[in-house]
């Protein structure tokens, strides 16, 4: 998408810890990408009257991470603006900036997504037969062309290292039915299109990611509020366990300082969660349920 001078400068302006009324944003493009920061949690709006009220950012790495998910271009804000103010014009100097993928650190957009299943399952891909397994998964691009098995279950796991290692099937207490196929695909980094292809299946969705505040805000924000009954969390019976014996409060810490300790659910289960994490002011990474509780 081509980004005009005030949307990328707007957005430099929130990143530099400016206020900016609704006013300030002006354009359609630039209301949208701030509509979509503050779902993903990234960008805050405070009300200062009835009708009135400013956006600003609390967490700025976290920022600059959300908008580069929404567009790879704009991953460097800096390098964006000079890109559309025209001091890059070469071929080669774009591809640097935006096309390497072998760049160090670099967060970008992947075409897309890849599917894993526990067990080998037959699906159509362009009336193509393909077998997903977790040796040789299967990467979408088009996702009107997929066809899943109807009784499928999909699993969409919040870290790669739960993505390439499925023991925490077997470490996560009670789950589904476990003589279905079951899908897993990772949320980041997810494509547009994974999510529309989410919103697409009758498949039941279950979430699982990290037991933290900010855990459960990409939950309610990125899944919940778009697939409604459609999806639900994992939730391990021995969480509490280890969050008491093995979380970590700087993640608590943290997140209450990023702005997220207000977060909310309307899913009983959920609502005991969160009050399980301020109890106890710790967080559980997901990781640690590739290995038994010892």
């Amino acid at each position: 998408m081509k980004y005009s001078v005030k949307t990328i400068q707007l957005l430099q302006r929130l990143r530099e810890g400016e206020r900016l009324s609704q006013g300030d944003l002006g354009s359609a493009q630039v209301k949208s990408i701030v509509r979509e920061l503050q779902n993903i949690g990234a960008v805050v709006f405070s009300r200062t009257s009835r009708s009135r009220g400013v956006f600003f950012v609390t967490d700025r790495v976290f920022f600059t991470e959300a908008c580069s998910r929404i567009d790879s271009t704009l991953a460097d804000l800096d390098s964006a603006l000079r890109l559309v103010e025209g001091e890059i014009s070469s071929r080669a100097e774009k591809v640097a900036l935006f096309g390497n993928s072998k760049q160090e650190g670099a967060d970008r957009t992947v075409k897309g997504f890849t599917l894993l299943a526990d067990r080998s399952v037959s699906v159509k891909y362009f009336g193509e037969d393909f077998k997903v397994c977790p040796q040789a998964g299967l990467h979408i691009t088009n996702r009107k062309e997929l066809t899943i098995p109807i009784d499928a279950q999909v699993f969409v796991v919040e870290n790669p290292e739960c993505f390439y290692d499925l023991r925490w099937f077997e470490n996560v207490g009670s789950l589904p039915d476990m003589d279905v196929p079951r899908f897993v695909m990772c949320r980041y980094p997810v494509s547009e299109e994974g999510k529309l292809w989410l919103e697409s299946i009758p498949n039941h969705v279950y979430y699982f990611g990290d037991f933290d505040l900010a855990g459960i805000r990409i939950y309610e924000t990125e899944f919940k509020r778009r697939l409604n009954d459609k999806v639900s969390l994992i939730i391990p019976s021995d969480l509490e366990e280890r969050v008491r014996n093995a979380g970590n409060p700087q993640l608590y810490t943290k997140h209450v300082n990023s702005g997220f300790v207000s977060v909310s659910s309307k899913s009983p289960d959920v609502i005991a969660l969160i009050e399980l994490l301020h109890n106890l002011q710790s967080g559980y990474e997901q990781e640690g349920y590739c290995m038994p509780l010892h």
